[in-house]
């Protein structure tokens, strides 16, 4: 039997290769799909068929490009129409034998109404040894429920219930789990940061497997989430179709003249250290390091906009902070400018600086003083020790909806965990006009005086 994990990095998504003999299948392949085509190569085998658990929110997924690359066979659940452009419907119980490897479709509803789940068998044995449960139970945690609306909460929660405690948690305690992502995907909120479990692990350690009633599991869990703004145009894609986007990075290194000319049609993003930004960048740029593009770019921005990057010099990291963005659907990346600061004041012009305090200042500060304490956390991460004199709470993912609950007269600390996503968001809010000031070190500091 052939097996492997494909991690995509920057989306913590997971797609898995598997086969035997001569064929291997693809479950969820992500948009740029040669690392399958390489994999297959290496393994002497052939990709035939390709199965999506669901149709992905949070990525383009890649299935039509690599049929069209190999000839595969898709297939997507007949259990929701969607509308598809691409794919053979399946329903509950269909089977695929590859080789000695049998293939079978679990409907497992919640996070969608059509959501499937893939077991695995070996030849002549009758319990599954695997189980690709796309977003429907994770390590650590279970998917969202919230996509339909508020109104179709608790039905959807109630299906997850059954098609995890009463579907897939009976096959056994053995069952190797194969989720379509891990911690830090925008589809959970406390995934374990771990590269493998069993079904049997789960019940032991995931919170939300611990409930021995469904009324009680609703209550806990059925509760809307904050959606990213890019999640519709995903939703889209993975229908109608997305443009392929090959192998090739297209990248083109801007002079700062051209940045110049085209900075106020365009979102010009910095990807440099955060004491890098605080310290000078390009005004009007929004920091945003590698490490946070796929978790908030497209909660803040739209995929359609036109976008830029500066960095320092790093091609290797520009390249993957390209497949970040197009694996998300932001197709508009009109260049880079490498060195970026030091060729912008080489050239003459001006940087800004963010104004900052530090955690023990600002918590003496407080005593006697006009303010808003802007908290860009989730609201898992707040404790009742934490600062919460003038507090308006807004997590940074939805910061661009909620404006109006911000005074434009007042200044504005922000705090994060860190001090990073409090940079992210005291730049975009300064490209509105307000007074912001970010908070050193964040709540992590912060407890240290307290």
């Amino acid at each position: 039997m052939f097996f492997k994990k494909i991690e995509t990095k920057g989306l913590s998504h997971y797609s898995y290769m598997i086969g035997d003999g001569n064929d291997i299948a693809i479950i969820d392949p992500m948009r740029d799909v040669q690392v399958y085509m390489h994999e297959a190569r290496e393994a002497g085998m052939r990709i035939k068929y390709i199965f999506e658990t669901h149709r992905n929110e949070d990525f383009i997924a890649g299935s039509m490009e690599l049929a069209e690359k190999t000839g595969a066979t898709i297939y997507i659940s007949a259990h929701e129409d969607l509308k598809h452009v691409y794919g053979e419907k399946i329903r509950d119980g269909f089977e695929l034998v590859i080789g000695e490897i049998t293939l079978k479709a679990i409907h497992t509803p919640g996070h969608t109404l059509g959501h499937m789940s893939y077991a695995v068998y070996e030849e002549k044995v009758k319990k599954a040894f695997m189980v690709f449960t796309g977003d429907c139970l994770f390590m650590g945690d279970l998917g969202r429920t919230d996509f339909y609306g508020e109104e179709n909460l608790e039905k959807m929660t109630e299906l997850l219930y059954k098609s995890v405690f009463e579907k897939l948690l009976p096959m056994g305690d053995h069952v190797i789990l194969c989720p379509a992502h891990g911690a830090g995907s925008a589809c959970g909120e406390s995934m374990d940061e771990r590269d493998s479990s069993s079904f049997g692990y789960e019940k032991i350690t995931n919170r939300l497997l611990q409930f021995n009633s469904k009324k009680l599991f609703v209550e806990d869990f059925a509760r809307m989430r904050i959606k990213p703004r890019y999640f519709e145009r995903m939703e889209e894609l993975n229908v109608k179709g997305s443009d392929f986007v090959g192998d090739e990075v297209i990248l083109n290194v801007l002079t700062v003249d051209e940045i110049v000319k085209m900075k106020d049609k365009i979102i010009l993003l910095d990807a440099r250290t955060k004491e890098g930004f605080i310290g000078g960048h390009i005004p009007g740029s929004i920091y945003l390091p590698k490490g946070n593009i796929s978790a908030f770019l497209g909660s803040i921005f739209m995929p359609e906009e036109k976008i830029a990057f500066v960095i320092d010099g790093q091609i290797g990291e520009m390249e993957e902070i390209y497949w970040y963005c197009r694996r998300m659907g932001f197709d508009n990346i009109v260049g880079y400018l490498p060195d970026g600061i030091e060729m912008w004041q080489q050239n003459g012009h001006e940087v800004e600086q963010l104004a900052t305090i530090s955690a023990k200042a600002y918590k003496e500060m407080t005593k006697n003083h006009d303010f808003i304490l802007l908290d860009i956390r989730n609201d898992n991460e707040v404790e009742k020790k934490d600062p919460d004199k003038n507090k308006v709470s807004i997590p940074l993912k939805s910061l661009y909806e909620s404006l109006g609950k911000l005074d434009l007269k007042k200044r504005l600390y922000i705090l994060c965990g860190s001090g990073n996503r409090a940079t992210t968001a005291a730049a975009y809010l300064t490209t509105k006009g307000y007074d912001v000031v970010v908070i050193t070190g964040g709540i992590e500091m912060y407890r240290n005086f307290v």
